[in-house]
């Protein structure tokens, strides 16, 4: 089945999600085997080979755990819908789709609703994305752009306070009092946050690790500043 706007996306979490969220139009269902979750939620589904899940994801069944969905793409969300929020991730050169699917899966973990990423680096068709967000792409917002500086002078307007996270800054994040709202920018862990986007910050954190060890994984490091955040609402 061909259908203009769709991607088979694959994995038990994902196509749940994707079934209870309710963002996508679901085309097909197919699985392996009898599924005890369609069967008791009486939705409608087709049983195929190996062979038919293997000229959708290769060779590799833990990409679809045997059960797979035919899917409508999510639509882009606009960025004047998400300045009501308190905290909005942004992530620059940020072009590993594994590591984009554990960012989306940490801001779904800590209550974030909303993720802007420059247009040309996120590809929403990944399927490995979508397997390592476990499902939590279908409840986190994707705000794609084409220039991040625009939409942090525009953040700005409405009262953001712009901080990136950088293994150079001087300011340690356990020591930052965080503002009401937020816009928390990450960058690719080679070459961090690009110049011109953080010549535009508020504040450079760092996160205080070992010195025998060069830097932490982006998505390492979402979760540590998602969770000082959030312990410092708390308060």
């Amino acid at each position: 089945m061909t259908i203009q706007n769709s991607l088979w996306i694959g994995g038990k979490h994902t196509v749940q999600a994707a079934i209870i969220k309710g963002k996508r139009k679901i085309f097909q269902i197919i699985s392996l085997h009898k599924n005890k979750f369609l069967e008791e939620n009486k939705i409608k589904y087709e049983i195929k080979n190996v062979k038919y899940f293997n000229k959708i994801f290769g060779q590799s069944h833990i990409s679809h755990q045997g059960i797979a969905a035919l899917v409508s793409t999510i639509p882009n969300t606009k960025l004047e819908d998400i300045t009501e929020e308190k905290t909005i991730i942004m992530l620059d050169g940020i072009t590993d789709p594994m590591n984009t699917g554990s960012i989306i899966r940490n801001c779904a973990a800590f209550g974030i609703d909303s993720i802007i990423v420059r247009d040309r680096e996120f590809n929403e068709n990944s399927s490995s994305m979508i397997k390592a967000s476990s499902g939590a792409i279908e409840e986190v917002k994707i705000c794609k752009i084409s220039n991040l500086n625009n939409a942090i002078k525009y953040l700005k307007t409405k009262e953001f306070w712009i901080t990136c996270l950088d293994s150079h800054a001087n300011k340690n994040i356990k020591e930052f009092k965080w503002p009401k709202k937020n816009l928390i920018i990450f960058g690719s862990e080679g070459l961090g946050v690009s110049h011109l986007v953080k010549k535009n910050c508020d504040t450079t954190l760092k996160i205080n690790i070992n010195k025998n060890v060069e830097s932490l994984n982006v998505s390492n490091a979402v979760a540590i500043t998602l969770y000082c955040i959030q312990s410092e609402h708390i308060k």
